[in-house]
């Protein structure tokens, strides 16, 4: 750079900050995988094809003095990480699809456009996966952005047609709506009902004449803004994340102590919520998986991870619920990595979702349409 460069170098105590940041986080994902190395599994029919339809990239080392260390623990996940999940995790992982966490959003642009810099970072993942260096699997094939359709309204037609110039990958949009007065974790958006708002369905009516999908994530107790929102655009396709999130619905969840032993009450008005999307918009489909902490299951505290075996018998009744509901045709499995490594690793994951299937007695074409064809078809991956 010439004299005249208003580059600015770290000062010496930006170094220090992050210096010891990332002495904490190498710490701590030593740790973590320790853990994760407690409980390991043979593959089981590793020749079943997967197409992972939702993980995230990111890097939270350090994020503007808000350490996410307590909620995700998997603070860095970007390609080596990838690698040695979906590679050498064992199962045949074919493709996979990003899904937007607001991670490296451009300081370069305007506000609105930001969100482009998390897709061409996400682009960028995945033209080292096409150069074949790491086998057949092809990451973030698809690529689910995001856009501020509430604070914008259709002014974002700009963003998502830069986007689409920049990515072959891009697919879709998600905007997370998740919001409940019951819930008093971070884990949350600040107010409710952003489906509902006219500028946010102002800029959500452009999905369509964009071919773009809208991967939508709330909690169960705001399912009917979603439904609402399918049936006012039902040539919108529109995925419904992690199951719609049914927040202490498998045991007791301690930043939700109001939902405190009502399990009974809260699958039986998720149930009804979730028939009604079925029965009356086709347009939704839903991903199985999102094993996040809010549901009150409680696996990440415990000392030893649990067993597939012990994952399935938590799960297989709101997954087979969900999936005869709908249709094997309409869901997904997803692995909502590493959000759910707090949890499971992603070997045993897989496996346990091929438990929950096999033990069902699904016919083999139900789940080729639920461990991969579905998701092929909706974010339209060769």
């Amino acid at each position: 750079m010439g004299a005249g460069s208003s580059v600015k170098h770290p000062s010496e105590d930006d170094r220090g900050k992050f210096e010891k940041s990332f002495q904490t986080w190498q710490s701590g994902r030593s740790k973590f995988y320790g853990w994760h190395n407690q409980t390991l599994e043979e593959v089981l029919e590793p020749e079943i094809e997967i197409v992972d339809p939702h993980h995230h990239l990111w890097d939270m080392r350090e994020l503007n003095g808000y350490n996410l260390w307590g909620i995700f623990k998997q603070q860095y996940y970007m390609t080596d990480e990838l690698v040695e999940d979906c590679v050498f995790g064992g199962h045949r992982v074919t493709h996979t699809v990003f899904m937007e966490a607001h991670s490296f959003q451009s300081k370069d642009l305007e506000s609105m456009m930001a969100p482009l810099g998390e897709v061409q970072m996400a682009q960028g993942v995945a033209a080292q996966f096409a150069s074949g260096k790491y086998g057949k699997v092809r990451c973030a094939a698809g690529i689910v952005g995001t856009a501020d359709f509430e604070k914008y309204g259709a002014a974002v037609e700009r963003l998502l047609t830069a986007c689409k110039s920049a990515s072959p990958n891009y697919c879709g949009v998600r905007c997370s709506a998740q919001h409940d007065t019951k819930v008093t974790d971070k884990f949350a958006v600040p107010e409710p009902g952003l489906y509902r708002k006219p500028k946010f369905r102002e800029g959500f009516a452009l999905l369509e004449k964009h071919g773009l999908v809208f991967d939508a994530f709330l909690f169960s107790s705001q399912l009917p803004d979603l439904y609402d929102l399918a049936k006012d655009f039902p040539g919108t396709t529109i995925v419904l994340d992690h199951l719609g999130t049914p927040v202490a619905a498998l045991g007791n969840y301690g930043s939700a102590s109001d939902y405190d032993g009502q399990q009974g009450q809260i699958l039986e008005a998720w149930k009804f919520e979730m028939s009604r999307l079925a029965q009356d918009c086709p347009n939704v489909y839903v991903k199985i998986g999102g094993l996040l902490p809010q549901l009150g299951h409680g696996l990440e505290q415990r000392g030893q991870p649990a067993t597939s075996t012990e994952i399935a018998e938590i799960y297989k009744d709101i997954c087979m619920w969900t999936i005869r509901t709908f249709g094997a045709d309409k869901c997904m499995f997803e692995s909502n990595f590493p959000v759910d490594k707090v949890n499971v690793s992603y070997t045993v994951l897989w496996n346990a979702f091929k438990r929950i299937t096999n033990d069902a007695g699904l016919s083999q074409e139900d789940r080729r349409q639920l461990f991969s064809e579905t998701a092929k078809r909706v974010y339209r991956l060769s």
